[in-house]
């Protein structure tokens, strides 16, 4: 999922010479945040616009891709598997950021939302999902084999996750920014995709969550009645269920980096 995860990006996503473009990249903000409380609740309310437009979405996402990848005969130990989830997680933050942007503009009648520059950061974070979604479920099948407690499976979860997603982050601003409106790596988004990254692994992390079987949901008594997913749980709510996980972790981790991080030095 982003593990459900999450995604955002970064303020500096397009080409420096496109940065009068990169202000409408919701998520990554240009527009310099200040220890005042009004900077503080935009912070907030960019920790919202991108739960609701990447981080459900990816959840979501990835948990249908579990669907899609058991209908074609693959276990959660497969290769395929794996693959399935990942795309699934990729879908869904590169779709949701898109149409979120898109009704947004057409709601709020702004034009300044570019939404060329929109569908190229919807791809850009979607790739970088693929490699934290198509992760989550191999680390999780390794960190459980070994029968440590929940919450060591979610730590590191959120880790490896994070790292994945980081590392997505990293090369495809290589592959992209020659042809799409994405900043090229430089050391200012190397600190913002670092920071984002930590949040993405929060909703990698808070995924875990949907598993109640391991241990006998000893060690998630707090995620487990709000998102366990059920056997009995039709494919819409258990998809529902996912991207409240991934919204859940990313909002909880991002929020700390709101009120500890000083201005203009988060993403």
């Amino acid at each position: 999922m982003i593990s459900s995860r999450v995604i955002k990006l970064n303020n500096c996503i397009l080409k420096a010479d496109k940065s009068a473009l990169f202000s409408n990249f919701r998520g990554f903000s240009t527009e310099k945040d200040s220890s005042s409380s009004s900077g503080l609740a935009k912070r907030f309310v960019v920790t919202a616009e991108v739960a609701i437009s990447k981080i459900f979405p990816a959840g979501f996402g990835w948990q249908y891709g579990s669907v899609v990848a058991a209908d074609y005969g693959y276990a959660a130990a497969d290769l395929g598997f794996a693959a399935f989830t990942g795309i699934g997680d990729c879908i869904g933050v590169a779709v949701g950021h898109t149409i979120y942007y898109t009704l947004k503009r057409i709601i709020t009648g702004n034009s300044k939302i570019d939404l060329t520059t929109e569908a190229h950061i919807g791809i850009y974070l979607g790739s970088a999902a693929f490699f934290s979604g198509f992760a989550w479920q191999p680390i999780v099948n390794a960190l459980q084999s070994t029968n440590t407690p929940f919450l060591n499976v979610a730590l590191g979860t959120w880790g490896v996750c994070g790292l994945a997603f980081f590392t997505g982050l990293r090369l495809f601003r290589i592959i992209y920014s020659p042809v799409l409106r994405i900043e090229a790596n430089n050391s200012k988004n190397l600190v913002n995709d670092a920071t984002l990254s930590l949040s993405i692994g929060g909703a990698s992390g808070a995924f875990v969550g949907t598993d109640i079987v391991y241990q006998n949901g000893v060690g998630n008594e707090i995620l487990g009645p709000l998102v366990g997913v059920l056997p009995t749980d039709s494919v819409l709510i258990g998809c529902t269920k996912a991207g409240s996980a991934t919204a859940i972790g990313f909002t909880g981790a991002q929020i700390f980096q709101n009120v500890t991080w000083p201005s203009n030095k988060n993403w």
